[in-house]
């Protein structure tokens, strides 16, 4: 059983368990490989899983400056091929779904499974309003700024609603993981530097791999009017996912897991097509 470590500790910068199809789980900007705590035990089960915690986030490697997009694609490449994964099937949450999709594009995708992804952005004025949501609250929990973070309990008080729609649903030491690991990325000011950002992902219709893009319907970090009119073709599939915030897998990891066994079965009936 895959667990989050001591309380307090800082969390291991990888986790790869497992056995079966190769899965890679991508987290979302500020957080780490915990967030996908509540989904591994049942994926690794017949994949084998490889979730690391991005550079410059608690726990993960030194980022080398400045930190991009693509940058943080390279380290995840390097990472599949450390493992000796030509492709891998991938999840990915927030900038973790942009990073997925970029994968794609580079050829090293079997499936993608994108929850609440950045990136697709409906306009490049829709990405600076996002960045300005970010730049106001981050100094709130101490992101991006020399002072020091909101007491632990105002702190997961203020994040849990933003990332869960149903806060009391998140279990209390993955919530107290989540908060500790808001306050320690240390790339943020990088990353709204990044002069794509505002341009996204903009070779979705051009994947041949199949894509589910999951958008939560109580999403306060990406909503859907940030997001342009998605189609659905025979590779990509989009679909709202009710009731839930963010960052679904920490308020509804069945609904998640099923959801990624959709895409990986509809990935394999294409293999054998």
């Amino acid at each position: 059983m895959v667990e989050g470590g001591a309380a307090g500790a800082i969390p291991k910068p990888l986790v790869r368990t497992g056995r079966g199809e190769p899965l890679l789980l991508l987290h979302g900007v500020l957080l780490t490989w915990q967030s996908w705590i509540p989904v591994i035990d049942d994926l690794a089960t017949d994949h084998e899983i490889l979730a690391p915690t991005l550079p410059g986030h608690y726990g993960g490697p030194e980022p080398a400056r400045p930190v991009t997009v693509a940058a943080l694609a390279d380290f995840a490449e390097a990472l599949l091929d450390e493992a000796g994964w030509p492709t891998a099937h991938m999840v990915g949450n927030s900038l973790g779904g942009w990073l997925a999709l970029e994968l794609a594009a580079r050829g090293r995708a079997r499936s993608v499974t994108a929850i609440a992804p950045a990136g697709l952005w409906r306009t490049p004025q829709a990405a600076d309003a996002l960045l300005r949501k970010f730049l106001v609250f981050g100094p709130v929990v101490g992101i991006s700024t020399d002072q020091p973070p909101a007491m632990p309990t105002m702190l997961r008080s203020l994040l849990l609603p933003l990332l869960a729609h149903r806060p009391a649903a998140v279990p209390n030491q993955l919530a107290k993981a989540m908060a500790a690991a808001v306050t320690r990325c240390t790339i943020t000011t990088d990353l709204t530097r990044d002069p794509l950002l505002p341009t996204g992902f903009t070779a979705l219709e051009s994947l041949t791999t199949p894509v589910t893009i999951l958008l939560p319907q109580h999403d306060r970090i990406l909503p859907a009017h940030l997001y342009p009119t998605l189609p659905t073709t025979p590779t990509l599939d989009v679909r709202p996912l009710t009731g839930v915030g963010h960052v679904p897998m920490l308020e509804a990891p069945t609904r998640i897991i099923a959801e990624v066994r959709a895409t990986l079965t509809r990935a394999a009936g294409r293999q054998s097509a």
